[in-house]
């Protein structure tokens, strides 16, 4: 029965080729998009999988509010109160962040990110430390397990194995990003206990180097790094992992982390709802958004909106092959009859066509597969990419998921016409079936209708976003970023490399800052006006005296900061919105006003103030917050050089060269400002794309519903046009009466989608920063766009059917 079912199925596909085109292409573009997403969530749960334990480890994270979102960090001291006072922990250990910076080897210096770890990171965490003993080698003070990959970076081809490196922390983030707002600090020199294998494996940690935790309290004598290994208020240092007793419980971790913090945080006000909960070690990539902050990776957010697209354009092509399935009913009615009357039942006729409707969909499955092919290097080609890293490999498992997906989807897709054709009655079918439906506004049209309206959606919302885009990317800062070049100092004195580095010719200005404004990057202080009791937060920005001169910022009232020195560093400019933060009237009015700085001794006083500026991230922050800056070259991290050559590239590799000469050891690292502002909106940009991509494929999707429902309606009526034509009937008239009830579907489904889609989008663009003007003009391009698109395939059917030589349709009357 199975081998007939195939036969017949292999038959009806060859014999109405057009509409099986339409089914299998349709399928499978949807399905393409499907099987990208599947392939990056199988990627994505490989991470981890490598624990010998891990169904009994768990990361604790932190809640400031019961309902926000968790941070991956925890207090310090509570791995020592799980174990030891709740005897729920077979083991615990911590990773503290704090370290990032140069590790110097004899001739060699290479970056170095990491953690400070405890002796139990290898009892916890099954890392494969292919040398050294992992029962000691994070035991003793001062010593260091590095990573192969850093190994070979470092050492080459000697064993690094009882060498010593000596370390100079430069405040540099364990993730890779830029910004560094603190001095180089050399922290000693640390001896090389271990190396650990970190090729192959899929892991939430990201680290070159672990230094042993036992080091931290010397560090912690000598006033390098702060102590929190008693202050539970202080969360956003530490990551407290657990392996959990084998006859313990979550519940019992659940109670146990209940009563920490019950005790722990009931006095503490500003953390009164201050929540602790476990995360399992498997899922924690991919997890929520602020879950996992030891290494990029795309949060559960993100796979949740591509999986609610992918559903929409999966539903879309379904209903496609539902449709025009039902719209051969009357083609395939006289079948069903004879089924029935030759003793098929009704079961073997849904099976039937589920039957054919698996196969259309195992067909789609192998276009699918062929396109993922396309697409994948697409995907792999987007800028966020290279921070999430995904490696979408192909294997057995994942083929197995991809047939399990295809025979669902083709049992979906097909489970209505099964049902709806199978009802039949033969004598009904044999004895002339003239119609199918409910009127004129029957399930078909629905169908058709409800595809329109989310193509419409998806066009008008690629529109948006596109020109949300374009608004950042021609967004005015209040400062000049072209033609400047962000120089990394890497922990050079900046003032010997600026005097060399404006030697160079082509370049008019040069200046130092502690950050690149507008990038993501931030810092913040507090201030109060003498005699008054409150501080009040505001974000600071350390520059030098040529920095507002060097951007082109505007000074409003007073002057600019003075260079660095004995006093230098008393003075302070602010921007305008400081100016109304406390409480003055007139930018002159703050001139001279002296204010004090928490947890610093002396005051300063402001004898400036620029016009506001964006020196925050466009996409997060709509107006203008408070700014301080103030000359403290201690905290300098980059330098911006004017340059004023037609020459921009001849000018780098100059100072390129000359930077070889200064620093023969870090490599020279720059970027081009207006890129930099370009790059921080590039994540929108793959959006659109996404997005875009999207609205193409529901479009494409709609227009091939439409084309097959227009090619089957020009079929069946081929006869009455031919008739008309005889009687005298112009093209026209006939092309119209041809499109006109595609045409009102059209219509409707615009007028259902247009207000929808303003609504929606309207939804979304209220909560984003710095939003571009939504209005009628985007809706109606939309419109435009889908009724062009509409109208030229229902004209490709109907146009082509009136100019048809009646004599064909009429022959066989």
């Amino acid at each position: 029965m199975l081998r007939n079912y195939f036969k017949v199925g292999i038959r009806n596909i060859l014999k109405y080729k057009a509409f099986s085109f339409i089914n299998i292409f349709g399928l499978a573009v949807a399905m393409s998009v499907c099987l990208l997403i599947i392939l990056m969530l199988a990627d994505q749960l490989q991470y981890d999988e490598f624990h010998a334990n891990k169904d009994r480890i768990y990361r604790i994270v932190s809640k400031t509010e019961p309902g926000s979102l968790p941070y991956a960090t925890s207090p310090e001291p509570l791995a020592e109160a799980l174990k030891s006072e709740y005897g729920i922990a077979e083991k615990t250990t911590r990773l503290m962040m704090g370290l990032g910076g140069d590790a110097i080897y004899k001739e060699q210096i290479q970056t170095m990110r990491g953690f400070f770890a405890d002796p139990t990171f290898f009892d916890v965490l099954s890392f494969d430390l292919i040398k050294g003993n992992p029962a000691t080698a994070l035991v003793e003070p001062n010593s260091l397990v590095i990573t192969n990959e850093f190994a070979e970076r470092l050492f080459g081809s000697e064993d690094p194995i009882g060498k010593s490196i000596e370390f100079t922390d430069r405040g540099l983030p364990h993730l890779e990003v830029s910004g560094v707002d603190s001095p180089p600090m050399e922290l000693g020199s640390f001896k090389v206990t271990g190396v650990v294998n970190v090729e192959g494996i899929k892991s939430h940690l990201k680290f070159d180097g672990l230094l042993s935790s036992t080091t931290r309290q010397s560090l912690i004598r000598e006033e390098k790094i702060d102590d929190e290994r008693d202050k539970w208020e202080k969360h956003f240092h530490c990551y407290t992992y657990i392996l959990l007793d084998e006859q313990k419980t979550l519940v019992d971790l659940n109670f146990a982390l209940g009563e920490i913090t019950a005790n722990k945080y009931a006095e503490l006000e500003e953390l009164e709802n201050f929540v602790l909960t476990p995360q399992a070690v498997t899922a924690i990539t991919p997890g929520t958004l602020m879950s996992n902050m030891t290494t990029f990776s795309m949060p559960i957010e993100g796979y949740y909106l591509l999986g609610f697209l992918a559903f929409v354009i999966m539903v879309s092509a379904c209903l496609n092959y539902t449709n025009l399935s039902i719209a051969r009913v009357l083609t395939r009615a006289k079948e069903i009859g004879v089924r029935k009357v030759t003793g098929a039942s009704r079961k073997d006729l849904i099976f039937q066509f589920l039957s054919e409707s698996i196969l259309i969909s195992c067909m789609a499955l192998i276009g699918a597969i062929l396109l993922l092919v396309l697409v994948k290097p697409a995907f792999m080609g987007l800028w966020i990419n290279k921070y999430l890293n995904f490696n979408l490999q192909e294997n057995l498992s994942v083929y197995l998921v991809f047939m399990a997906f295809a025979i669902l989807i083709g049992a979906l897709a097909g489970v209505f016409p099964a049902f709806h054709m199978s009802k039949f009655m033969p004598v009904k079918v044999l004895g002339g079936m003239r119609k199918v439906g409910a009127g004129k506004l029957g399930f078909r049209k629905v169908l058709t209708g409800m595809q329109f309206v989310l193509a419409l959606f998806f066009i008008v919302t690629s529109l948006l976003i596109y020109n949300q885009l374009r608004h950042f990317l021609e967004f005015e800062y209040g400062f000049t970023s072209e033609n400047i070049v962000n120089i990394e100092l890497q922990s050079n004195d900046y003032e010997i490399i600026a005097n060399e580095l404006s030697s160079v010719a082509g370049v008019s200005g040069i200046s130092a800052s502690g950050y690149i404004p507008s990038t993501g990057i931030s810092y913040s202080t507090s201030l109060r006006k003498q005699g008054e009791d409150e501080f009040e937060g505001i974000s600071r920005l350390s520059v030098d005296e040529h920095y507002v001169d060097n951007l082109d910022l505007k000074i409003i009232a007073g002057r600019n900061l003075p260079p660095s020195g004995e006093t230098g560093s008393k003075y302070i400019v602010v921007n305008e919105a400081a100016v109304s933060l406390f409480g003055f009237e007139t930018p002159a009015d703050i001139i001279g006003q002296v204010f004090e700085v928490k947890n610093e001794d002396e005051s300063v006083e402001v004898i400036g103030v620029v016009q506001d500026f964006r020196f925050q991230l466009l996409m997060i922050e709509d107006k203008i917050n408070p700014l301080v800056m103030r000359n403290l070259p201690e905290n300098f991290s980059y330098l911006n050089l004017k340059v004023a050559s037609s020459d921009l590239m001849g000018t780098v590799k100059q100072l390129d060269q000359k930077w070889a000469e200064l620093d023969g050891v870090h490599s020279f690292e720059y970027q081009f400002f207006d890129q930099q502002l370009a790059n921080t909106n590039q994540a929108i940009g793959d959006v659109v794309s996404i997005i875009g991509s999207f609205a193409f494929l529901a479009i494409t999707i709609a227009c091939l519903g439409l084309l097959g429902m227009a090619t089957y309606s020009v079929e069946r009526r081929m006869k009455e046009v031919s008739i008309r034509k005889v009687l005298g009937a112009e093209s026209f008239r006939i092309t119209l009466l041809l499109s006109k009830e595609f045409l009102k579907l059209l219509g409707i489904s615009i007028l259902i989608s247009a207000p929808m889609s303003w609504f929606l989008n309207n939804l979304w663009l209220e909560n984003f920063a710095n939003r571009v003007e939504f209005g009628l003009g985007t809706v109606l391009l939309g419109t435009l766009i889908l009724l062009v698109l509409g109208l030229l395939t229902i004209g490709s059917q109907t146009l082509n059917a009136s100019r048809k030589n009646p004599v064909d349709a009429l022959r066989a009357e």
